[in-house]
């Protein structure tokens, strides 16, 4: 049984033509049906401010430690989540990157006291004592339990932010990788012409690329100099 579950259930642009125009608009061009030109937005690397516009909706089943990488962008546009203040912890999410059975063995554990409290049981008699409230049991719950969300993102986050940031550098955290990679391939789906263009541009090449220029200046920079000179020239969008 996968540990999490993902669902894209509304996208908001998938032909690309509010994109379009929004990008006609922007450049002051006339053809507002042009869907290439927010393609050429990106690979000039303007300011993506019209991806700000179009948005993606996305379902989840993950733990709570996901939920907690996710909602660190407050650029997103809406978040819905049903939390542990009125709903009860059922289920607990082992580590992704790590298969040993302790973990769910102690999770367990902990989620079976949790539930002791919601349910007034007491560990040692299984007599019937007092319930505590969710909102307050809450505390003792494992971090690592399994929340119901939705989250509504702008493009613009998920370009210039979620995907670089989760599976694109190296470090991301193994399980919210895993949902973040499942996220791009929902959304590539709808456009794979753009997601594509996004992965170039933003991706692990480009990730590369950065370190490999700040390593040029700092130890060859007479390389860097001449490189920059031949291949670096930055021309106005408005051209």
């Amino acid at each position: 049984m996968s540990p999490f579950a993902v669902a894209l259930v509304r996208y908001s642009d998938p032909e690309r033509r509010s994109l379009a125009h929004a990008a006609a608009v922007y450049l002051g061009k006339s053809d507002t049906d042009n869907v290439k030109r927010p393609l050429g937005i990106i690979k000039k690397g303007d300011t993506l401010a019209i991806f700000r516009g179009e948005s993606a909706r996305f379902e989840f089943f993950t733990s709570k430690v996901v939920y907690d990488h996710l909602v660190t962008y407050t650029t997103m546009n809406m978040r819905a989540c049903g939390g542990l203040r009125a709903n009860e912890a059922t289920v607990f999410v082992p580590p992704g990157e790590d298969d040993d059975p302790v973990y769910s063995e102690i999770g367990e554990k902990h989620l079976q006291a949790y539930r002791n409290l919601v349910h007034g049981i007491d560990p040692q008699t299984e007599d019937p004592v007092a319930k505590k409230r969710l909102q307050a049991a809450r505390y003792v719950a494992p971090v690592s339990v399994q929340l119901h969300y939705l989250l509504d993102i702008n493009f613009a986050t998920l370009i210039e932010a979620i995907f670089p940031q989760r599976i694109w550098s190296p470090g991301a955290q193994y399980d919210t990788r895993q949902v973040v990679e499942q996220m791009f391939q929902l959304v590539r789906r709808q456009d794979p012409e753009l997601w594509d263009l996004v992965y170039e541009y933003y991706g692990p090449e480009a990730y590369a690329w950065k370190r490999m220029r700040m390593k040029l200046k700092r130890e060859r920079p007479d390389l860097y100099e001449e490189l920059l000179k031949e291949f670096g020239v930055v021309r106005s969008m408005w051209d």
